[in-house]
């Protein structure tokens, strides 16, 4: 059997609601290569559903030609066509097994090879997302490992939601079916809003798939939260990791991580999310940059404050320092006169004690006053043990 008197049909890989899927050879090259045959039909027999679908059908076709262009990890588009009501894509084919077989062949896997599935398909994510296209239908079947070990994407869900398209009594075609998988499908992607949490959501499920064989529905769920209960089934998963999957399938979309790549760095890391608290020690003074990629909100700019020593003059005299400064100046030129002169009088050596109460705070305490200094001979002392000196 030819398709498109070129695609030779070697076997069926598989049939679904959309249509089917073939192993062909295209007996156009010479090498009679390989590739896959995806038969698509619309769900409603009409006309003019068919020329609106045929439209959206090339658009979708270039945009998978662009991605697997793209990436190493989706097939590649060689061509697409559409013959008796039914359409067409000629894929390329990659050898290798789906999750779903190889788990079914191996048994359980263990969290080193589930993260490393989730390190190298992260990326592909992350490249698809960037082109502004959610896959839609993330799920064990629809993730193949090739004969190099590495994870390829396939069957997104974009080329189905069109071929679902259907027109309403007003006469406008609108999507009328959700593209999905029940159980690997977010709350907001079952009514008709998917968006790029919604494919971490899936991929999130697919790993804890492959830690407990467990499917979805199978899994018990927390009635207050939403929260899925499926730790107890892979009890050798590290609580780190646990997080992060845990992360991944928050019901709520703003709970899961915001894009692929901070899930990737998060797996590579071992940490759900950079920590805001940095030690004061790291800022510095003239930028608020605190790490590469961490940047403070403008509200927490560091100001520097200087501080002043502990003083017992109260705040409405600290002004007056400069009249303190002067009646110290005084009051020591007195002291020093005072000492010359009981010198000169007694030609004995003098004890002079100062004391720190002499001088206050407050300029009007100091008096200038002759009668403040003592001369009189009997008032100093002769030992010269006593004598201090004053600088």
């Amino acid at each position: 059997m030819l398709l498109n008197n070129r695609y030779r049909i070697v076997r069926t890989l598989g049939s679904g609601g959309f249509g089917q899927t073939f192993l062909a050879e295209d007996t156009q090259i010479p090498s009679c290569r390989l590739c896959v045959i995806k038969q698509l039909r619309p769900i409603q027999d009409n006309p003019q559903v068919y020329q609106l679908v045929q439209e959206r059908f090339g658009r979708e076709a270039a945009i998978l030609e662009e991605l697997g262009g793209g990436s190493s990890q989706i097939p590649r588009l060689y061509a697409y066509f559409s013959d008796d009501g039914q359409f067409y894509l000629v894929q390329e084919y990659i050898k290798g097994k789906t999750l779903t077989q190889i788990l079914q062949e191996q048994g359980l896997m263990n969290e080193i090879s589930v993260k490393g599935i989730l390190i190298s398909i992260l990326p592909v994510l992350g490249y698809v997302h960037s082109k502004g296209i959610v896959h839609r239908d993330i799920k064990p079947e629809n993730i193949l490992i090739d004969t190099d070990g590495k994870p390829v994407l396939i069957d997104f869900g974009a080329v189905k939601e069109t071929l679902g398209t259907m027109f309403t009594p007003s006469g406008n075609g609108t999507k009328s079916i959700v593209i999905g998988t029940p159980g690997f499908m977010p709350t907001e992607q079952s009514v008709g809003r998917p968006m790029f949490a919604s494919d971490i959501y899936s991929l999130g499920l697919t790993a804890i798939y492959l830690l407990t064989g467990q499917m979805p529905q199978e899994l018990a769920t927390d009635h207050s939260t939403g929260k899925i209960l499926w730790r107890q089934h892979a009890p050798d998963v590290k609580n780190d990791f646990a997080d992060i999957l845990d992360k991944a399938i928050g019901f709520d979309a703003r709970e899961r991580f915001a894009s692929a790549n901070i899930m990737l760095q998060a797996l590579q890391t071992g940490v759900l999310s950079v920590s805001s608290s940095i030690p004061i020690s790291s800022y510095t003074a003239n930028s608020d940059t605190l790490a590469p990629g961490i940047t403070l909100p403008p509200q927490t700019h560091l100001n520097t404050v200087s501080i002043e020593p502990a003083s017992s003059t109260p705040a409405s005299n600290r002004g007056s320092g400069k009249g303190i400064l002067l009646g110290s100046l005084i009051a020591g030129s007195l002291i020093g006169a005072s000492i010359i002169v009981g010198f000169v009088l007694n030609k004995q050596p003098q004890t002079i004690t100062t004391q720190p109460q002499i001088i206050t705070t407050q300029p009007q305490a100091i008096t200038t006053q002759p009668q403040a200094t003592t001369t009189q001979p009997q008032a100093t002392t002769t030992q010269p043990q006593a004598t201090t000196t004053q600088p």
